[in-house]
């Protein structure tokens, strides 16, 4: 099972927050549509996801991401996903 805690942070405080879960297995190929399926929940723009991002989720539960990450402004300065499923 996959289970992601996933927060908006601005200002050093977490503005919105979401707990993702899905039956699946965790695959790292999937990445990429968990990433995307917690943005949608969340009402905000899918970030560029590159290497960087999968690897640090994958070795170590946890990713940030920064305005720069996205091609859209956001109204955010972090972006971060956590396994809560380890």
């Amino acid at each position: 099972m996959v289970q992601i805690s996933a927060k908006l942070i601005k200002n050093h405080k977490t503005i919105k927050s979401l707990t993702y879960k899905n039956v699946a297995e965790y695959d790292p190929s999937e990445f990429y549509f968990h990433v995307s399926e917690i943005c949608r929940r969340l009402d905000i723009a899918t970030p560029i996801i590159i290497k960087y991002h999968s690897d640090s989720y994958n070795q170590f539960n946890f990713v940030k991401f920064k305005p720069d990450d996205f091609i859209d402004s956001v109204s955010f300065d972090v972006f971060l996903l956590e396994n809560i499923d380890v």
